[in-house]
C-alpha cells in the first residue's frame, strides 16, 4: 500500500490544478489577465519557479497565453474542452482534474470478441463492469463515457468500490496491491449507437477514444478503462523537455 506523501502530486502540478479549475469554472473571463507571478507566489506560498512550472503546464494545455510585456491571459477557447497534460506519470494520474467521474457497477461480464478487440485482451474473459459518464462545470452534455473492468481476482473487492476515487487506487487500498506501470493506447473512431446516445453526439461523429491498463508489480493488468471522448471536447496534449 502506497502512503500519502508517495502519492502527493509535485507542488507546481497542485498550483496548475488549481488554477485549472477556477480556469473551467469561470473565475476568469476569456483574454482576461491572470494574477501576476508575484501575487500567485503570495497566494501559494511558493518560489517563483514553481509558479512559472505551473503556468507553463497550463501554456501547454492551451489554456493560458503568455507575452512578454503583456502578462498571462485566459486563451478565449481555453474552458471550452477538456484538455489532459501529459509531462509525468503523477499528473497522468491526476487525470481530469476538476471533473467528476458518475460510475455504476454493472457486475461480472465475460468479453465478447468485438469488446476484446477494443481492449487489446482475451475474449471469453471474465471482468467485472462498472460505468459511467464524466462531466464537466459548465457543459450541458458529458464529456466522456467510461468503461472501467476489474480483474475477476478482485471479486470480493468489487462490491467495496465507491465513487469519488479512483478505481485502481481502491484497488490498491482493498486489494493490498501496487500500480506500477500504466499503459495508454489513443485512437480516433467514429460514434457507436451506444457513445453516440450517451455522449449525445451524432452516430459516426468524430471520437478520441483512450484505452488504459493498470499494471501490478507483478505483471498482471487489475483493470482497463476505454474513453470515448467527443472530438469537440477533448484536447490531449504534451510538452517533452530538451535534455
Amino acid at each position: 500500500m502506497t502512503t500519502r506523501a508517495a502519492r502527493a502530486a509535485p507542488r507546481y502540478a497542485q498550483v496548475a490544478a488549481d488554477l485549472r479549475a477556477e480556469i473551467q469554472r469561470g473565475d476568469y473571463g476569456a483574454g482576461s489577465a491572470m494574477p501576476t507571478e508575484s501575487a500567485l507566489c503570495a497566494r501559494y506560498g511558493v518560489s517563483r519557479f514553481t509558479v512559472r512550472e505551473a503556468l507553463r503546464q497550463l501554456q501547454a494545455e492551451g489554456l493560458i497565453r503568455r507575452r512578454r510585456g503583456s502578462g498571462t491571459v485566459v486563451d478565449p477557447d481555453g474552458g471550452s474542452a477538456l484538455r489532459q497534460s501529459l509531462t509525468d506519470v503523477k499528473e497522468l494520474l491526476q487525470y481530469a482534474s476538476g471533473s467528476t467521474y458518475q460510475f455504476e457497477p454493472v457486475g461480472p461480464v465475460v468479453l465478447s470478441p468485438q469488446r476484446a478487440r477494443d481492449l487489446n485482451a482475451e475474449a471469453g474473459e471474465r471482468w467485472h463492469l462498472f460505468e459511467g459518464l464524466r462531466t464537466m462545470a459548465g457543459h450541458h452534455r458529458p464529456i466522456a463515457y467510461t468503461a472501467a473492468y476489474v480483474h475477476d481476482a478482485f471479486a470480493a473487492v468489487v462490491p467495496k468500490v465507491r465513487r469519488g476515487e479512483t478505481i485502481f487506487r481502491q484497488l490498491e487500498r482493498l486489494g493490498g496491491i501496487k500500480i506500477a506501470k500504466v499503459t495508454q493506447d489513443i485512437r480516433a473512431i467514429g460514434a457507436g449507437a451506444r457513445e453516440a446516445e450517451l455522449l449525445k453526439v451524432p452516430r459516426r461523429s468524430p471520437c478520441l477514444s483512450i484505452l488504459r491498463c493498470y499494471v501490478d508489480t507483478t505483471g498482471r493488468i487489475v483493470e482497463m478503462s476505454l474513453s470515448v471522448h467527443p472530438g469537440d471536447l477533448f484536447t490531449y496534449s504534451m510538452h517533452i523537455d530538451e535534455v
